[in-house]
């Protein structure tokens, strides 16, 4: 079950939201409305992230889209982020909370069919297991929990937010599970999660847990075309 917060002003917007999600007849999605930032922040921190997608209209009164995005991320949240506009110029700008698409009003049944089919296909992906061998145990992580590997001399580390694992897999051996539209080398030795990317500044990559790391002059352009493929969903 793909479970949506829609955050829109608009009860027009809404109404026709709610009628393209009648005529897609999913019955693996479910849906809550809230008609301000406000409204929905209240209940994030009242009742917890329960949402695995979040569709909020940029341009609300108080807090724009934007700005609940912002807040949404703060909590902790991993969810998925589409926004709605009827603007072309905020596209740049929503790419620094890790935007899952971008939807320009009015919206449809088809474009709302596209983004759901999307939603769906990433989160069954990020379901998967890698799994690796260590003296000889055998262990499997999910792909969305690893932040990254770093590769020492013939051992591999995998680290996630709340574990470490060594295994003895060659970088070769670790691409042959990795995607490549999910995954990007930094350094030679070091493969990321493009998930948790916070931000790209310069020569350095911020992931969501605060650490950073020097990109390589041969993997910048790689990386930045990746982690933007990546957010607009191109991959």
């Amino acid at each position: 079950m793909l479970k949506i917060a829609i955050c829109d002003d608009s009860p027009y917007d809404v109404e026709i939201l709610e009628s393209a999600f009648d005529q897609l007849g999913n019955k693996r999605v479910e849906y809550d409305i809230y008609f301000s930032a406000d409204e929905l922040l209240t209940h994030i921190k009242e009742n917890g992230d329960s949402y695995q997608m979040y569709i909020l209209d940029i341009e609300m009164p108080g807090k724009n889209g934007l700005e609940l995005a912002r807040e949404i991320r703060k909590e902790g949240s991993r969810a998925l982020i589409v926004f709605l506009t009827n603007y072309m110029y905020y596209v740049m700008d929503v790419f620094e909370v890790s935007t899952f698409d971008f939807v320009i009003k009015p919206i449809s049944v088809d474009k709302l069919e596209s983004v759901i089919e999307k939603a769906m296909k990433y989160l069954d992906l990020l379901k998967q297991k890698f799994v690796f061998k260590y003296r000889k145990n055998q262990f499997s992580v999910n792909y969305d929990d690893i932040l990254y590997i770093a590769k020492r001399g013939r051992q591999a580390m995998i680290y996630t937010p709340n574990e470490s694992y060594k295994t003895n897999m060659t970088t070769e051996e670790l691409w042959q599970q990795l995607d490549r539209r999910v995954f990007s080398h930094i350094h030679a030795s070091y493969i990321i999660n493009l998930q948790h990317i916070q931000a790209i500044q310069g020569n350095e990559v911020v992931l969501d847990d605060g650490e950073h790391f020097i990109v390589s002059r041969s993997h910048k352009q790689e990386l930045k075309e990746k982690h933007l493929n990546f957010i607009s969903r191109q991959a």
